[in-house]
């Protein structure tokens, strides 16, 4: 008979499609989880490689602590791995977070340096945040990492703690 579809046509047509539905409505339910963990691998990526950049560098010029507005890049290193210089951390406190975000050359994201000792004091000033926005939020994805390195001082050597946060955008 013409024009007359039979019952296994239409089954098969009808099965393909709610197939195919599936399929797309998995798909599309699952860009959000895939886009989320691919943020947060971003930042986290980024944290490390500021944290690595703050505690093995030593900044362009490498005396930019006498002037911090001149300088290229910063960096907490004094030129030995793991080795933090206390002089630039002190000239750290004195940057403007807007020429600091310049410096470490951040677009988007917002970053918050701290440097303790073990037991929590603040390495200079009153705070351990060396470097941080005027404001902060906790709805904006971050990641935290954490390095610890050796601070050579007169009165002895201690170990610091180097704690770098990446606020995305």
């Amino acid at each position: 008979m013409k024009g007359i579809a039979e019952l296994e046509f239409i089954i098969s047509v009808f099965v393909f499609i709610t197939t195919i539905s599936f399929v797309t409505f998995l798909i599309i339910n699952n860009i959000p989880i895939l886009h989320s963990a691919s943020v947060s691998d971003g930042l986290k990526s980024r944290s490390y490689q500021y944290s690595e950049l703050l505690l093995f560098d030593e900044g362009a010029p490498m005396n930019w602590e006498n002037d911090p507005q001149s300088a290229d890049r910063i960096g907490l290193s004094n030129g030995r791995r793991y080795f933090a210089d206390k002089d630039k951390i002190d000239a750290s406190l004195c940057f403007d977070y807007q020429l600091a975000k310049e410096k470490l050359a951040l677009q988007k994201e917002d970053i918050v340096i701290e440097v303790s000792y073990l037991d929590g004091a603040a390495v200079s000033g009153s705070s351990a945040a060396i470097c941080k926005p005027p404001v902060t939020t906790q709805l904006r994805s971050q990641f935290q990492i954490t390095r610890f390195g050796v601070l050579p001082l007169p009165a002895g050597t201690y170990v610091v703690k180097i704690k770098v946060t990446i606020i995305g955008d």
